[in-house]
């Protein structure tokens, strides 16, 4: 088991790291979401699947369709590709567990029945993004179940271990398609289409954080318009394609701060900020605390 306390992301945001092994695709982590930077996960997607559960506290999980509240014994399954970040809720914290896996661990052959009748479906279905799991259903209450087992036997890693992690996987894997199978069917490949105008605009803001950008920019970057822009921003993030901008740059200055000893004045004009002041005002706004006053506390860590 490892301890995550950051993020590693690439330049469109897809968490880029290295998953278990090549032999045993599959990780587990313990994470204290209150060691992240500003107390959050920000927006973020990965090619693997994730299983995790709220041990302690509670967190707020945002996605594309809206967000929702997981408390302790409360979980989540997310897909491989979906789009989603979290922060906590109340003044608990918030603590998770998770494993992290390639879907080729459940699948073997790309020709199998496995890959082609159960798993490939599910990772590539539109409708089934982020499904949160709680242990009032009855189905749920066993994904939890297989969930916390799966990740006690990895963390022991005694002989064996891996044959047991896959066995309480697939079994995840089982109650989950058996009782998504409805809505894939009838989804609709027009819907799949909106996250990915969304990844492309958020994607043009990653690389371009630096430099100036107007909502016109963002929107052409996914040629869509200014309208639909914002429409897809507030569906999908919760906030505006501006706000998003601030915030962006406001997390990566928060991640200098942490790792260089650069000025606070470079930092402010190397995130994008042309003046100083605004600067501060936006860091404080969503970190509550100057940028000297974060630099200082974390160093205290």
């Amino acid at each position: 088991m490892q301890q995550m306390t950051s993020l590693t992301l690439s330049k469109n945001r897809r968490e880029s790291v290295v998953r278990g092994t090549p032999g045993f695709p599959c990780a587990a982590y313990f994470s204290d979401i209150a060691l992240f930077p500003a107390s959050m996960v920000s927006w973020h997607w990965h090619e693997e699947i994730e299983l995790s559960m709220v041990v302690g506290g509670a967190a707020r999980v945002r996605t594309r369709d809206g967000e929702f509240v997981l408390r302790a014994g409360e979980g989540m399954f997310i897909n491989a590709g979906a789009l989603h970040a979290f922060d906590i809720v109340g003044d608990e914290g918030c603590r998770m567990i998770m494993l992290v896996l390639d879907h080729t661990m459940l699948c073997g052959s790309e020709d199998s029945v496995f890959a082609k009748r159960y798993v490939h479906p599910l990772i590539s279905s539109g409708a089934v993004k982020l499904i949160p799991l709680c242990p009032g259903v009855e189905w749920q209450r066993a994904v939890l179940s297989c969930l916390r087992e799966a990740f006690l036997i990895y963390d022991e890693g005694k002989y064996g271990f891996e044959l047991l992690v896959r066995a309480r996987l697939t079994e995840c894997l089982f109650h989950i398609v058996q009782n998504v199978r409805e809505a894939m069917r009838a989804f609709e490949g027009a819907e799949g289409a909106g996250e990915e105008r969304v990844k492309q605009m958020l994607d043009f803001i990653h690389l371009n954080h630096a430099q100036p950008i107007s909502l016109d920019d963002i929107a052409q970057s996914a040629n869509v318009g200014k309208r639909e822009c914002l429409r897809a921003f507030q569906k999908t993030l919760g906030i505006s394609p501006i706000a998003y901008v601030l915030r962006y740059r406001a997390s990566v200055s928060a991640q200098l701060l942490i790792d260089t000893d650069r000025s606070i004045a470079d930092i402010c004009f190397e995130v994008g900020f042309n003046s100083q002041s605004h600067y501060g005002q936006i860091f404080k706004r969503y970190f509550l605390c100057t940028p000297r006053e974060y630099r200082e506390r974390m160093r205290r860590l």
